[in-house]
């Protein structure tokens, strides 16, 4: 278990990321999921189900305005939801006519908080003060062990993030002032992040921490941040009553963007959602966005290589398995200066040009910098400090630091946002008569004409002529030219 919930309490044993021993059981955890969305009641039930042996030392949490979903009848103890799960063949392939199971899940968090419009200020910089949501965050007098979250998740439709992120960033000043987030050096970073990472993310949540922060704030977090978001949403999930909820499906792909792009953000969030996510049950892999991503995903393949590297020798703290990938980043990017100097010495030597002229042509900024008035070709590579803040970390993590592709990705995923206001336009447009249900929005169904009660929203809207026509037009008169502009700018000599 992790230690109680008070400020003293902030240091915590390193626990390995990868071994080739069984652990008795997982590392400890604490999960904070804000909103109340069908995603929270599905891992509400999944992760709050105590009988599952991957859910020991996980603590978790939620902070909500729907305090009557997710606590009793009672509005005291959190509620109990039950999950049913159906297990398709394929996650791939998912239709009714194939064989299916049943699974159920039931569980409930170990702790509710009900935040509303009471966020007071407080100068006071005791622990006493604080509001619901800033004690879901510091786990100070919230009702579990957990102590402060390790990962921060919102939950939520995408059209809330600004407004709860702007919440959350409110709320980790007032914690990191009054030094509630963890003081040791030792606690990893808090990772902030969603479910469904559209709309820009990442630039949502650098204005959501900028708009709320204080003047006297010096820039200097106590307990490092990072962000995360999902591309897809993991889950195809319905509640329709308080304790109860449908799992149809998981999403067969779980990518997911990381901030900042280094090796010690992505094996700490992998080590997070792993388990937020089931993917040591399920099978699933998550795999990370940006230039850094594997080759499949247009990335140079760092993070795969790193990974291997940390699988490869039983770690026996999370900071030794990253600095050994970050080593090994910075042995390949060292490699790859190689080569590129070898490169420019052999044109050097074949076409005349001084070795020191040919390098100043074409090598990178850094490089040109460090080797201004050298003529000799030892001297080809940067002096320190220059090669060592090079060589800490890999090229693409240099290149995007912040990635900033990554999130692009996410947001340029968004494909809902366009789907669905078409299928309604075109649902409840009667093209007999638009003139009547423009005046009202209503339309007209016959259930025994159309065989169902009422309209389908996707199997009915979607397959209206009205709704492809309108689709191509945004694609074509809007998304098109945003999507050309970043191809320009990204890539302006085409694919290479």
């Amino acid at each position: 278990k992790k230690a109680a919930s008070n400020s003293s309490n902030v240091g915590s044993t390193p626990q390995p990321l990868f071994s080739n021993n069984t652990m008795a059981s997982p590392p400890p955890q604490t999960t904070l999921l804000i909103g109340g969305s069908n995603g929270t009641s599905t891992l509400c039930a999944i992760l709050g189900d105590k009988s599952n042996p991957a859910n020991a030392n996980h603590v978790l949490r939620v902070a909500t305005r729907s305090g009557h979903k997710y606590l009793d009848d009672n509005q005291a103890a959190p509620r109990v939801w039950r999950c049913t799960e159906k297990k398709h063949i394929s996650d791939v392939v998912a239709a009714d006519f194939l064989p299916t199971r049943l699974i159920t899940h039931v569980g409930a968090p170990d702790s509710v908080l009900v935040y509303g419009g009471d966020q007071q200020d407080s100068n006071d910089d005791t622990a006493a003060s604080l509001n619901p949501l800033e004690r879901a965050i510091s786990g100070v007098h919230a009702p579990d062990n957990g102590g402060s979250a390790d990962i921060i998740i919102l939950a939520c439709p995408v059209s809330a993030h600004f407004a709860l992120l702007r919440r959350i960033a409110k709320a980790m000043y007032n914690l990191d002032r009054k030094g509630l987030l963890g003081r040791s050096p030792a606690r990893p970073p808090i990772y902030i992040g969603s479910l469904y990472a559209a709309g820009g993310f990442d630039w949502m949540s650098r204005i959501a921490f900028l708009k709320e922060r204080p003047v006297d704030f010096d820039g200097a977090w106590k307990r490092s941040l990072g962000l995360f978001g999902l591309k897809a949403f993991p889950y195809l999930t319905k509640s329709l009553k308080a304790g109860k909820v449908t799992l149809h499906g998981r999403f067969p792909q779980l990518q997911v963007a990381v901030s900042p792009s280094n090796a010690g953000s992505r094996s700490r969030v992998k080590m997070l959602l792993d388990r937020v996510l089931q993917n040591n049950e399920t099978g699933k892999k998550l795999e990370f966005l940006g230039l850094s991503s594997n080759e499949m995903l247009g990335g140079d393949g760092t993070c795969e290589e790193e990974l291997q590297v940390m699988k490869e020798k039983d770690y026996t703290t999370a900071s030794s398995a990253v600095a050994a990938a970050n080593a090994y980043g910075g042995a390949k990017s060292a490699m790859i200066i190689a080569a590129q100097t070898h490169k420019q010495i052999k044109n050097a030597k074949e076409g005349g040009v001084s070795a020191s002229a040919a390098a100043a042509a074409t090598a990178p900024p850094i490089i040109m910098a460090a080797n201004s008035g050298h003529s000799s070709t030892k001297n080809l590579l940067p002096p320190k400090p220059a090669l060592d803040t090079l060589l800490t970390q890999s090229l693409a993590d240099r290149a995007d630091p912040l990635s900033s592709l990554a999130f692009l990705t996410c947001t340029l995923n968004s494909t809902n946002q366009i789907l669905h206001p078409c299928i309604l336009v075109a649902l409840f447009r009667d093209e007999a008569n638009p003139e009547r249900n423009e005046q009202d929005g209503t339309i007209s169904w016959n259930p025994t004409k159309q065989l169902t009660p009422l309209p389908r929203f996707y199997a009915d809207g979607a397959a209206k002529i009205e709704a492809g026509k309108l689709i191509t037009a945004i694609a074509g008169g809007e998304m098109y030219f945003v999507i050309d502009a970043l191809e320009r700018l990204l890539s302006p000599r085409g694919y290479d």
